[in-house]
């Protein structure tokens, strides 16, 4: 609890979402004090994400257990988009699962346009991997997010203070 508000505090800013990923490949049983917990994070505004669906322990179990805000789709389903007819339906039935909850949907391991673009068309919220990023070490990561906010700001800036077009 410590470090995720010293982790809130250290930036300060409204729109920034801490989330915290539960992982299925380890069992967690649902207690008091887990309870506790996940009640004293959400009132922090921290939000959970369901890792690795449907390839651990008790998926089921965990959503009707814990308060789940996200679930995440596994690296395994996503590999199989195009490919595997079963897994596609798993896939689509999760991501079906995930709505009717009323919890976003982050895909892991998007590797192809054909499978962002597969995604996209079921209305997953989030999608991560190599076709929008690699690993890099932090100290890179760093500098890429304060170039990109730079450029962001100055072409904020420029739309605001450009005259409306005359046509």
């Amino acid at each position: 609890m410590d470090d995720c508000r010293d982790f809130l505090a250290a930036f300060a800013r409204p729109d920034l979402v801490l989330v915290l990923e539960l992982t299925e490949r380890e069992l967690i049983v649902p207690t008091g004090i887990t309870e506790q917990l996940f009640d004293a994070l959400r009132e922090l505004g921290v939000k959970i994400a369901l890792d690795d669906f449907g390839t651990g322990n008790s998926s089921l179990r965990y959503l009707q257990k814990f308060h789940i805000d996200l679930l995440k789709v596994d690296k395994s389903f996503v590999d199989m988009i195009g490919t595997d007819a079963l897994s596609r339906h798993i896939l689509d039935n999760t991501i079906n699962l995930a709505t009717r909850l009323g919890l976003d949907t982050v895909a892991e391991g998007v590797e192809t346009q054909e499978q962002a673009d597969y995604l996209s068309r079921r209305q997953v919220h989030f999608q991560q991997g190599y076709l929008y990023a690699r690993p890099q070490p932090q100290l890179q990561f760093l500098q890429q997010l304060i170039e990109s906010s730079s450029a962001l700001s100055l072409h904020q800036t420029e739309y605001a203070t450009r005259p409306p077009s005359s046509a």
